[in-house]
């Protein structure tokens, strides 16, 4: 049960075992707070509970470095739904800025903080590209693909 849908973490239960799990809960909280922004930003409809693990190091817990972090919804195979719910919608192209706030809502997390983390990694993400194009210019069409739906997200809350 990897999916939120199918009975798997949602990202409330996520962020709630990192407060009460973490002995850096606030590094810990900002780091899956931008992990699941990258992932929409990005399209990846496939970050599910399963991608984000806990560290246990001589008796401390921590969130694992994350892995699985591609552009699924560039491939029309796969799901268009979402794994986990941003604000109550797994549909990515229903998703707005307000979701973002009710999503800071039910993770405890500050609603202006959380757009303005949305705003910065959107920022860096485009920023990347120019690097990425010139050392590997047949990933041209997924980078302009990626690079729509960031700014297009982005456009809304700047």
């Amino acid at each position: 049960m990897k999916y939120q849908n199918e009975g798997g973490v949602s990202l409330k239960q996520a962020f709630d075992l990192l407060r009460s799990a973490s002995v850096v809960p606030v590094i810990d909280l900002q780091q899956l707070l931008n992990a699941v922004i990258f992932n929409y930003l990005i399209g990846n409809n496939d970050a599910h509970g399963k991608n984000f693990s806990l560290l246990y190091r001589d008796g401390q817990i921590s969130l694992a470095p994350f892995y699985d972090l591609l552009c699924t919804v560039y491939y029309s195979e796969l799901s268009p739904k979402m794994a986990m719910k941003i604000g109550g919608k797994y549909k990515p192209d229903e998703v707005y800025a307000r979701h973002f706030e009710k999503f800071a809502v039910e993770t405890g997390l500050s609603k202006p903080m959380v757009l303005k983390q949305v705003a910065v990694i959107a920022g860096k993400i485009i920023g990347s590209f120019d690097g990425i194009e010139a050392e590997m210019p047949a990933s041209s069409k997924l980078i302009a693909f990626i690079r729509e739906r960031v700014e297009r997200f982005k456009a809304q809350i700047v």
